[in-house]
């Protein structure tokens, strides 16, 4: 897999780079007369959406980002588009990558909407895209601001990422490749208790930490599979629970990558195997 959009790569947790080094860069778009910041500050970090759900922030909303106990600045993931919010400064997609779902704000330039990387580029619903960002928080919520967003034309991709993102955790968690004695982000090397890049396949450990409502809606989607989903004024209907709680629990699952939308925005279907 060659670079993409014609970026250099520079990482700084033992791999290689070079043109077939994978689907990351270093510097994004700043050029080398402005490399006055560390490598770190502008390394790009492959990712989950998951992994982007749980980072942690210091300082508030203004403070960096934290990954495996790294600062995180660019980050590059991809994703299913599950849903296409299109305003009149940016285009906000929804993406799903099986662990969890989040907003990618891609801004136009208006001089430039002709451009794939400008957001002139129209994507679809349930087409996989990787994006290359910044994740960023504004009203406790966060999103990533997206510098290039293009199609997956080779599924091969998605997989290719998901083992990229799962070298580079293993990395900072235990260590590098030689020996691994020396685990950079404080991992003991149990792989069993690993479970920070992706959604566990063990719907008892999600039971434990998810709200009542969301236990409640999630075991009643269990009970009455449908391929084609359950309406939320149905969900309501059948569990008691009100149509605005039932919005609350659902967004709550849908972010945990438990659930998924169908037929609209109000009809969801368990996602199996997660």
């Amino acid at each position: 897999m060659t670079t993409y959009g014609g970026y250099a790569r520079t990482t700084n947790y033992g791999a290689t780079g070079g043109e077939d080094g994978g689907g990351f860069f270093g510097g994004s778009q700043v050029s080398g007369s402005q490399g006055a910041k560390p490598v770190n500050d502008e390394s790009l970090r492959p990712v989950t959406i998951k992994q982007i759900i749980d980072a942690e922030q210091a300082f508030g909303s203004d403070g960096p980002f934290r990954v495996d106990g790294v600062d995180i600045t660019q980050v590059t993931f991809v994703g299913m588009v599950r849903q296409i919010s299109p305003q009149t400064t940016n285009i906000t997609y929804r993406l799903d990558d099986g662990t969890g779902i989040v907003e990618v704000k891609q801004w136009l330039d208006p001089d430039k909407q002709d451009d794939s990387t400008s957001g002139g580029r129209a994507f679809q619903v349930e087409q996989y895209v990787r994006v290359w960002g910044r994740l960023k928080s504004f009203g406790n919520k966060r999103h990533v601001g997206a510098h290039v967003t293009k199609p997956v034309a080779d599924f091969n991709e998605v997989n290719y990422h998901l083992l990229e993102a799962t070298y580079v955790h293993l990395f900072f968690t235990r260590g590098g490749p030689v020996g691994g004695a020396g685990a950079a982000g404080g991992g003991d090397g149990n792989a069993a208790e690993d479970d920070s890049m992706f959604v566990e396949n063990n719907d008892a450990a999600f039971l434990k930490t998810a709200s009542p409502k969301a236990r409640q809606v999630f075991q009643y989607l269990n009970k009455v599979p449908s391929n084609e989903g359950t309406n939320l004024h149905v969900i309501a209907s059948e569990t008691g629970i009100s149509v605005q709680e039932v919005m609350k629990a659902t967004e709550e699952l849908l972010g945990y990558g438990k659930i998924y939308t169908t037929l609209d925005d109000e009809t969801f279907a368990v996602l199996e195997g997660f």
